[in-house]
């Protein structure tokens, strides 16, 4: 058995199958020109401004970008000013902390090398200073 073939609503093979007035007989000639109207309207958007808006896009952010590498460069050379003045002032604290400059000034101001003799050691009952603990008699302290 035959399956049932569709049939179109035509009578004919060269007539439409609904007649132009049926089809649209509210639809005046005025909405027609203003659905093609808003037609024209999105294809302008699409291919003139949405490309033109992407452009302008693309323009701003290569200004953005050129702005930051500037101050990347500025920030680079900055840094390598830093880095000069810090071993300019590290060869300065070196200067300062010589031992030989520290002595000169410390016999400026009335101090003196320690003698031996003038050094005491007070108040050690506890753990030795030069950290022997084995029951010998320290210099300059009690036994323990």
């Amino acid at each position: 058995m035959a399956a049932p073939q569709r049939r179109d609503r035509a009578t004919l093979p060269t007539e439409p199958a609904w007649p132009a007035r049926e089809r649209a007989p509210h639809r005046s000639p005025g909405r027609m020109l203003r659905k093609k109207a808003a037609g024209r309207r999105r294809r302008f958007a699409l291919l003139v401004v949405v490309p033109v808006l992407l452009m302008l896009g693309s323009v701003y952010l290569h200004t953005v970008a050129a702005g930051l590498d500037a101050r990347a460069a500025e920030l680079g050379v900055q840094l390598g000013s830093s880095r000069d003045e810090g071993e300019r002032l590290q060869v300065r604290v070196t200067e300062l902390s010589g031992s030989a400059r520290i002595r000169e000034l410390a016999g400026k101001l009335g101090m003196r090398q320690p003698d031996s003799g003038a050094l005491q050691v007070y108040g050690t009952r506890g753990k030795a200073e030069d950290g022997k603990q084995d029951g010998t008699q320290q210099e300059g302290g009690e036994q323990r």
